[in-house]
């Protein structure tokens, strides 16, 4: 299925203008057609992920089937590490299908090639900067993440020098999702209260200006779906 941008009246688009020139932070519901929607949380189920998190020395990939060859008690071990070192630390823990690298070097399938291709297209990046207010943004990347549980996503502001991010964004792909089931994009005010958090509801694309103190909270043992969205950042293009 090709991609299908969904329809944002022009009272829709003048709100979310609005909380992001107040906020800096906005949904967008519906934000492509339901079916395609649909298609990529199928195509999503069919994806071999690696486990992403950081040890002393930055960022690291873990193979899935490297994981699962451990004995339980190196998981458990390697499970408590991540978690110990969150408690002060910038830290997360997640799965991860790097898509827009994979688009760039040949290698993704055409589902998310085409979804690359769709982000990168002016039809998506013009809606981007109408709504944004931000005329530099000319391209997008991307990868799909999913959080299962007790998967989390500490403090950070998504600033990266050289970068050139203006917004991120997060399209979400979980059907169905319960507040208490955790997964919040929470937005931390300088009160040290929890400014805001948006629930990942299908379909919808979150908004986000850079920089912003942000995380995502942890998924609760009690959540009944994994968090699946495609994240990546709304950036300009290097001198």
């Amino acid at each position: 299925m090709k991609p299908a941008l969904g329809t944002v009246s022009a009272d829709q688009r003048a709100a979310i203008q609005e909380r992001l020139s107040k906020t800096g932070r906005a949904q967008v519901a519906d934000i492509v057609s339901a079916e395609y929607a649909t298609a990529l949380r199928e195509a999503a189920e069919r994806v071999d992920f690696n486990i992403v998190t950081r040890r002393s020395t930055g960022h690291v990939d873990l193979p899935a089937a490297w994981l699962a060859s451990l004995d339980p008690q190196r998981r458990q071990a390697l499970g408590e590490t991540v978690q110990a070192s969150a408690t002060d630390q910038f830290q997360y823990l997640f799965d991860n299908h790097p898509i827009f690298d994979m688009a760039q070097g040949g290698a993704a399938a055409p589902v998310w090639a085409d979804l690359v291709a769709f982000l990168n297209s002016e039809v998506f990046l013009g809606l981007m900067r109408d709504l944004t207010g931000e005329p530099r943004i000319a391209l997008a990347d991307a990868q799909l993440t999913r959080f299962r549980k007790g998967h989390f996503l500490t403090e950070h502001d998504d600033t990266d020098d050289g970068k050139n991010r203006y917004f991120a964004y997060v399209l979400n792909l979980t059907p169905v999702w319960k507040i208490e089931w955790g997964g919040l994009l929470a937005f931390h005010g300088s009160d040290g209260n929890v400014a805001e958090a948006f629930t990942p509801r299908f379909n919808t694309l979150n908004l986000l200006r850079i920089p912003q103190p942000h995380s995502v909270t942890q998924v609760a043992l009690s959540a009944g779906a994994d968090r699946v969205s495609v994240t990546g950042w709304l950036r300009g293009r290097s001198a």
